[in-house]
């Protein structure tokens, strides 16, 4: 860190003192005369001593100061050092519009008036961030004349520290012989921007700063050439081909010193016949592409931060007022620079809040995306958001012809990462051509187009319950979504997601509420669904498919225990059948069916009650009364009447769903089996302890030889055994099965799931058998808070985790507290 004296004058103090302490937070140790002489103290011996010895002289830049007597002694001897024995002495921080004298106005400055505090910081802070000497040894008399660089950079240039030490890092470290670096990254992420700015921040450092337009050949020769013309290695009438040898050959053998910026290259393989075939010379290339790392390090350039994107619209337009505006607005761009600037354009030129923008933006992002008065001219032709991704999109269907149809129906998808198995598992329900240009290596090739021009990434979805289990996906950044969705409109549009529509129904799962194996693909593909299907029934005809797909999804929450994301979307299935098929539709049933279980498990059984009885009686009619749907709806109103306590009136129906699974789908049936352990249980609870046991080893039996050990339903078994146990008085046989059954569940479903807690609710009451109250209390306490939250208070497994709690509470002496858990619960006095 540096000793930095700081000179100004009087009415400059408050910025003096701010930019003092700026330094200090940065490790530096700042030199302020009012800080450091006392009264009576020798100003002269201190300015001798402190300017002398110190490593920069930092000037507080104002017409104020450039006219006081002091400062301008000060100012003066700084810059007499730093044209001789001090490269680099003196720093110049402007905070007031200024005109410096013409013999210091070449020194580069930093300007921090007319922005709000935390743009100054940070642009005081990168300012300060590398003060070391040039990389290369300056001649007093030398010339850094040597430049075409033809991109100005912005006078709002922020954010980008890291990667300007990136490309410092990547020089450090020859590719092939060279040291380069490849900026890549979005189109309008700032890529050429930031080449601009390395190369005026180094422009000391080279003896050449070459600028060479890489997008197509002819300009990519023409500019090399013109390098061999400036630096009189070639003549000017030299003929093309034998010029651009001896060029490439100069620069291999006399290249230190020299940077070269090959903006806009189309990919490594067009470029690599232009570059240096080794030698001194230093690389900066800017692409679209990727892959580069035959050739150059790679350096991905990263979409702003909404911190950094509010600042800039902030600066941009001045609206120091507006900074919560600017941060929705900044969130709403995605961080994309060039889509900023638009915006703040729009704003200065219409005089408009930022607030008034992200409206406007929010009605017609695509419009707002396309304005072209207020696109930058130093963008590629004042090119605008839209335009640029529009463009982009159709150079990658030049590459592949299923790039612009695969990006358009991504892009009409949710805006989370797109599985590709989605397109590879579906593309016969695609139309043609795009399901023919899929086939085979298609999917990959017109992925790998798509992410020639930045307008996908590719990424690996890793699930959130199993990081073991990851989905190949891409990721549309959210502008270029809604330029490649304009690209269908009306009819074509609609159709489109029908399409989705019919391939999302191939690949969703239909188990996702009996199989949590099935829980990463659905997780994976819920948001597409919804949006799809969302979307589209907004419009007039809804079909049968959307509600089948918002069934499943339905389903997936629901097996999930997320009741309340669940319940929406059965009751919109519902809504569509029963418009579609009609209210006495065997499918209808099915949906009444699933919102009744949902509001059975959230306790609200009179209002699962008539839905369970109306899908009964559908299926009856449609379907017959020994179809195993209707066995089913007698099974699920079984369960409810013991849930409400009516075991009498549950247990015909129990019996009837087991003779009609048995008689239709055969006694090993997992349906059979289901039956079996309702059954058990229901004659658990009537006390029948001895004709439960055999219907639940059975029901065990048959899960654990069809769907196998780990499988949670075979969990359900275990525990009904395990409870049969236990009420025989025989809880120290029950407790391995207990243990069995929290594994197998905590694994498949997850520590937290009510099923879960359930069975370490009644595991509790087993060890409270056993007298391990203080275990049994642990265990049913946390049952007993996670079936309140999720079930209710007084769901039937909520009052037996309660009654447990409460029981161990009372063994361990804690009688309040266990009377005012059956009182909030609802539960009978103490067994």
């Amino acid at each position: 860190m540096a000793d930095i004296f700081v000179s100004y004058t009087g009415s400059d103090r408050d910025w003096a003192f701010w930019i003092a302490k700026e330094l200090e937070a940065l490790g530096h140790t700042p030199h302020v005369h009012e800080w450091e002489i006392g009264s009576g103290d020798d100003i002269y011996a201190w300015m001798e001593q402190r300017h002398d010895a110190a490593d920069h002289v930092l000037c507080v830049v104002s017409d104020e100061y450039l006219k006081a007597p002091y400062s301008t002694l000060e100012r003066n001897a700084a810059l007499w050092q730093a044209a001789g024995k001090r490269p680099g002495f003196v720093l110049f921080v402007a905070v007031k519009l200024s005109k410096l004298p013409t013999l210091a106005d070449h020194i580069r400055r930093c300007e921090l008036f007319g922005i709000p505090e935390d743009a100054a910081r940070l642009r005081f802070r990168e300012f300060m961030q590398k003060r070391e000497a040039p990389a290369l040894a300056a001649f007093p008399g030398k010339v850094f004349a040597v430049s075409n660089i033809p991109i100005r950079v912005p006078a709002h240039f922020l954010g980008r520290q890291d990667s300007l030490a990136a490309i410092e890092a990547a020089f450090s470290r020859p590719t092939g012989g060279i040291a380069a670096a490849a900026l890549h990254g979005l189109r309008g992420v700032g890529k050429t921007t930031l080449a601009a700015a390395y190369a005026e921040r180094h422009r000391t450092d080279y003896r050449a700063t070459w600028w060479i337009r890489a997008q197509t050949e002819a300009t990519l020769r023409a500019d090399l050439v013109g390098l061999g013309i400036r630096l009189n290695w070639i003549a000017a009438d030299e003929k093309e081909e034998p010029a651009l040898t001896a060029v490439v050959e100069r620069l291999r053998h006399e290249g230190e010193g020299v940077l070269l910026i090959y903006d806009n290259a189309i990919n490594a393989n067009e470029l690599k016949p232009y570059l240096p075939r080794g030698g001194a010379a230093r690389v900066l290339v800017t692409s679209n592409a990727h892959a580069f790392r035959g050739i150059a390090s790679p350096i991905e350039i990263e979409l702003w931060p909404i911190e950094t994107g509010a600042d800039y619209l902030v600066a941009r337009t001045g609206l120091e007022t507006e900074r919560n505006a600017a941060s929705v607005l900044s969130a709403a761009l995605g961080g994309l620079p060039l889509a900023h600037e638009q915006a703040a354009a729009y704003c200065e030129r219409l005089e408009i809040s930022l607030g008034e923008y992200g409206k406007r933006f929010a009605i017609a992002p695509a419009r707002m995306l396309d304005a072209e008065r207020d696109a930058p001219a130093e963008y590629h032709d004042r090119l605008t958001v839209a335009k640029t991704f529009a463009l982009a999109i159709d150079e990658a269907a030049k590459l592949h012809a299923a790039a612009e149809p695969l990006i358009v129906h991504a892009a009409l998808l949710s805006a989370e990462p797109v599985p590709l198995f989605l397109f590879a598992e579906a593309r016969e329900k695609f139309s043609e051509p795009l399901s023919a240009l899929l086939a085979d290596d298609g999917m990959e090739e017109a992925v790998a187009a798509l992410r020639s021009f930045a307008l996908v990434a590719r990424e690996k979805i890793a699930d959130e319950r199993d990081a073991s289990i990851s989905t190949d996906a891409i990721r549309l950044h959210r502008l270029v979504r809604e330029v490649a969705a304009t690209r269908r409109d009306g009819e074509l549009r609609r159709r489109t997601r029908g399409t989705l529509v019919t391939a999302l129904t191939m690949v969703y799962p239909r188990d996702g509420f009996t199989n949590p194996a099935s829980w990463p693909r659905c997780a994976v593909l819920t948001q597409h669904v919804v949006a799809v299907c969302e979307t589209e029934a907004a419009e007039p005809n809804p079909t049968a498919e959307h509600a089948d797909l918002l069934s499943r999804t339905g389903g997936y929450f629901h097996g999930r225990a997320a009741y309340s994301t669940a319940k929406p979307l059965y009751g919109r299935a519902l809504e569509i059948r029963e418009t579609v098929l009609g209210p006495d539709h065997p499918r209808t049933a099915a949906s009444l069916n699933h919102l009744a279980a949902l509001l059975s498990e959230q306790n609200d059984f009179e209002g699962a009650r008539p839905l369970y009885e109306r899908a009964l009686d559908v299926w009856e009619k449609a379907l017959g009364p020994e179809h195993p749907d209707t066995a089913s709806s007698l099974n699920n109103l079984a369960i409810l009447l013991s849930n409400q306590g009516d075991l009498a009136a549950a247990r015909p129906l129990q019996e009837r769903a087991l003779e009609i699974w048995e008689k239709v789908l055969g006694p090993e049936h997992p349906h059979t089996a289901s039956s079996l352990n309702n059954l058990a249980t229901l004659l658990q609870d009537q006390g029948e302890l001895a004709a439960a046991r055999p219907l639940a080893e059975r029901a065990l039996a048959i899960r654990e030889k069809v769907l196998g050990p780990g499988h949670p339903y075979t969990a359900l078994s275990l525990n009904t055994l395990a409870r049969q146990l236990q009420k025989s008085g025989r809880s120290g046989e029950a407790i391995p099965l207990f243990l069995r059954a929290i594994a197998n569940s905590e694994e498949k479903l997850g520590t937290d799931h009510p099923q879960t807690q359930r069975f370490k609710s009644e595991y509790a009451r087993a060890l409270l058998d056993l007298g391990q109250h203080r275990e049994a209390h642990a265990l049913a306490a946390s049952a007993l808070a996670i079936h309140a939250a999720t079930n209710g208070p007084t769901h039937p497994w909520t009052k037996d985790s309660g009654a447990v709690t409460a029981d161990a509470l009372n063994a361990l002496g804690e009688t309040e507290e266990a009377a005012a858990i059956r009182q909030r619960h609802g539960i009978g006095a103490a067994r």
